[in-house]
């Protein structure tokens, strides 16, 4: 014997005032984003833009920093230190096989990164 089953009330969805303008994308914090080249001497035509994530330390961080840059550890904590704060950061520079080089060999431990034009 069919069962019926019933339908519960919807409620209907929330209205935005006549006077609501979204943001670019309608991205919250879209806005509050800085430039992540400014302060970082960039001495290519491409950039190689490491993310931030919670799994990996500093230390793995700065050692596969120093193993695809060839940077100090110093260097590598700064990288890794504004990676942190700021969620993203230019990690190097230079052509595009460069980039994509560095990039691949940080990508092998699973950090997110991307190569892009300067």
């Amino acid at each position: 014997m069919p069962t019926t089953i019933e339908r519960p009330d919807l409620e209907e969805a929330p209205t935005l005032p006549p006077d609501f303008v979204p943001s670019h994308l309608d991205m919250p914090g879209l806005d509050d984003l800085s430039d992540i080249r400014e302060g970082v001497e960039i001495t290519g035509p491409w950039v190689v833009i490491l993310y931030n994530d919670d799994w990996h330390s500093f230390d793995d961080v700065i050692g596969i920093l120093q193993k695809a840059t060839g940077c100090t550890v110093e260097a590598g904590f700064q990288i890794a230190l504004r990676v942190h704060l700021e969620g993203r950061a230019i990690c190097f520079s230079g052509s595009q096989e460069e980039c994509e080089r560095v990039a691949k060999i940080i990508a092998s431990i699973r950090l997110q990164v991307e190569t892009d034009r300067a």
